[in-house]
Parts: structure tokens; sequence; C-alpha cells
């Protein structure tokens, strides 16, 4: 079998990125060209779309962002500050070929990846959080990547009543109630975008956490994406905006990403009633599954566990150098000093 090459993308050669996006079973709308050229703009980085090539054929690719960091260079799938979760490898038609080829091209392309990342010097830290549709981490632990698994919720949609009657009997009396108490569920325009960003931005500053990217990015995603891959639905009360939530779809799949909730009464769980909606609206438009991205932190993967969808796994994987490894623990040391002089 012929060698497999890895290398940057020509300019000529971009046309071809989304397509292979499409044809990959990891490929996320966030791995879409423009999705990227978007969190490069906002993110101080540069964008590097890598591809593995076997002859003509590209049988694998990533993107990957550079950034200065500290005293050394660090390349990110995703970069932290897009608040994006999953970004990573994909193989196109990964899920047609037989697994002796599947594992010949993930453990060529993930060897050849390594060596063209090291060769320059450049970079002392590789961060890369990867898709669920990508369950085998064996390639990166071979190269001596540190390999964390991860979680999130999926579950089948295409028979809503097995999805209601799965939901805990507490999260279907919410529901009806709020249907009870007359909150009414739509889908959102650009008002009501700005709404949970802004309600977003308010719940980071009250934990005095900054919203780590402008609200322009938010606003440039969705002149791209809204309506066919970028959806917000809102629920209103008394005449009002309660709660959004803005779900990505894409494929055979919908998720819910962001959300947002303003209510004080006691008793009312709008969320519930909104995740609902977006489900049924999910089954009614022919997406198969809905994922709801966190369950790696033990308070909420409680509350998110009372839906019953299943787990599915991903991985954040890294890699850091001498140098690099240095740098962080300075940038560690320094922090405990200026907080215990700051006492």
């Amino acid at each position: 079998m012929s060698e497999i090459i890895v290398r940057e993308l020509k300019k000529d050669e971009l046309h071809l990125w989304d397509d292979v996006v499409d044809q990959s079973p990891q490929g996320t709308i966030v791995h879409k060209i423009e999705w990227l050229k978007i969190i490069e703009k906002h993110t101080n980085s540069e964008l590097h779309l890598l591809a593995g090539c076997l002859g003509n054929e590209i049988i694998a690719a990533i993107p990957l962002f550079s950034k200065k960091k500290y005293f050394f260079n660090s390349l990110s799938s995703p970069i932290n500050n897009a608040m994006v979760q999953h970004l990573g490898p994909i193989f196109p038609n990964f899920d047609t070929l037989k697994q002796d080829k599947k594992e010949y091209y993930f453990r060529e392309f993930v060897l050849k990846l390594d060596h063209y990342i090291n060769s320059s010097n450049r970079f002392g830290l590789i961060q890369i959080e990867t898709s669920p549709n990508l369950i085998d981490a064996r390639p990166f632990l071979w190269n001596k990547y540190e390999v964390i698994p991860k979680y999130n919720f999926i579950k089948n949609i295409e028979d809503l009543d097995t999805v209601w009657n799965d939901f805990k009997k507490q999260i279907r009396k919410n529901i009806l109630n709020c249907e009870k108490k007359g909150i009414e569920v739509y889908e959102g325009d650009s008002g009501d975008y700005d709404f949970i960003i802004g309600s977003l931005e308010r719940r980071l500053n009250e934990q005095e956490v900054e919203l780590s990217t402008s609200k322009d990015y938010f606003l440039d995603l969705y002149k791209e994406y809204h309506p066919a891959n970028l959806k917000i639905f809102m629920a209103k009360y008394e005449e009002g905006p309660v709660t959004g939530i803005v779900t990505t779809a894409y494929k055979d799949k919908i998720s819910i990403w962001l959300g947002a909730t303003r209510i004080d009464e006691k008793g009312i769980y709008p969320v519930d009633l909104v995740q609902w909606k977006i489900i049924e609206w999910g089954h009614k438009m022919g997406y198969k599954y809905c994922e709801i991205q966190g369950a790696n932190m033990p308070s909420i993967s409680y509350f998110k566990s009372r839906y019953n969808f299943d787990l599915e796994i991903y991985y954040s994987i890294k890699k850091t150098n001498k140098i690099a490894k240095l740098a962080l623990q300075m940038k560690k040391v320094y922090g405990k000093v200026v907080e215990y002089v700051g006492r």
C-alpha cells in the first residue's frame, strides 16, 4: 500500500474540504470551512487545514489552530475560546471500510501527523477534542499522547413514545406543568439569539468569568448558519422570554449547544419543556439523534441524566513538550503566589 503523506491544503484545494467533512462520520457542522474561518477571525489564531493523502485521495483530515501561548506556540482542535466541544480528525467514508483499512488509515495518519507537527519544533502543546463518532483512541496512545475519555448524552428520537416514557417521571411532570401554566415554545430569531448570548454572558459574569469570545463571533455564526444548521428555540411566559436554547443541526443529529434561563417562579422548569419541543421538532424534521453536550461534571451530569439518554464517548487528547511543561508549571506556581499575596 502507498505511503500516506500529511500536508497542509493549498488555496486551490480548499473547495475539497467541505466534501471531506460531509463524507466523514466524524464530521460536524463545526468542521465546515466557514465555521472554522469564523473561529480563526475571532480568536486571534491561525487556521491550518491538514490532510492525509494517499496519492491524490484525501483519506483523513484535521483542522488545527495555532496560537502563541505563554512562551511557546500551541496547536488546538478546537481552540479553547471558540466555545465548541468537538473537532479533531475526520475520515471520509470511514464506516464503509473494513477494520484493517480503518486501522491502517488511522494509525498512519496520526503517526505522520505527529511527525509533521514535531518536525518544525514550533509547537510545545497539542490539544485535540475528538468527535463522538471516533471511538478508537489507540493511535494517539501509541504516539504517547495523553488521552482522557469524556462523555455526552445522546438518544435515538425516531420513536417519540419511547423517548417520552424513558424520561424520569419528574421531567414529564415538569413539562406538563409548564404547558398547564401557559408557557409557549417557539422558534426564535436574531433578537432571541441575542437574548441567549446576553443571558449566558451575565451568568458567567456572576461567576466572575468572562465570555471567552466576542459577541460578533456568535453574530457571524448566526448569519452563516441560521436557519439551516443553527436553530433557536425559545420559551415565553407572560409575554416575555424566559428560556432559550441554541441547537446545531447537521446530518442525522441535532445537538443542544448553548442555553440561558431567566425565571423566578418556583416550580416552573421551562428548560425541560424546550428540550422536549426540540426533540419533537427534530423527530418531525427527520433527524435520528438528539445530543445533549456535556456529561463530565457530577452535578451537571445528574441534571442531564434525568432525560435518560445514552452515553457517547469522545476523547481529550494532549501532548506537551519539555518547554511547554515548564511554562505551564511556572504559570501554576505564579497563580498560587498571586493568590497567596492577595489574601
